[in-house]
């Protein structure tokens, strides 16, 4: 029973960490994407820099941006982003795992 009471604090510090650390992650994914955002509807209309900005899946971003004038933009913007999580991702995913063990 002593067992099953240790791994339960462990397991709750772990949930703890996580959580904290993806927080402050999906604030500073929302912030990066509101600035760029922000800095391409000065080029482009709003719709087309909201769309090519925002995180989510790429096929429902790109049926939506039907509607927008720039699809082409939308939808390599968009690619260029899961190029740079699948490149990007696995480095930063071994820094965050090494920073929760110390």
């Amino acid at each position: 029973m002593s067992d099953r009471t240790e791994g339960g604090a462990r397991d709750r510090y772990a949930w703890l960490a996580c959580a904290a650390a993806d927080r402050r992650s999906i604030i500073i994914l929302i912030a990066f994407c509101r600035g760029l955002g922000f800095m391409i509807s000065h080029v482009l209309d709003p719709l087309t820099a909201y769309l090519a900005t925002s995180p989510g899946g790429m096929d429902s971003v790109a049926i939506i941006a039907a509607a927008a004038q720039h699809v082409a933009f939308v939808v390599a913007l968009q690619s260029a982003r899961f190029l740079v999580v699948l490149l990007v991702g696995p480095s930063v995913a071994r820094l965050v795992a090494r920073s929760l063990k110390k």
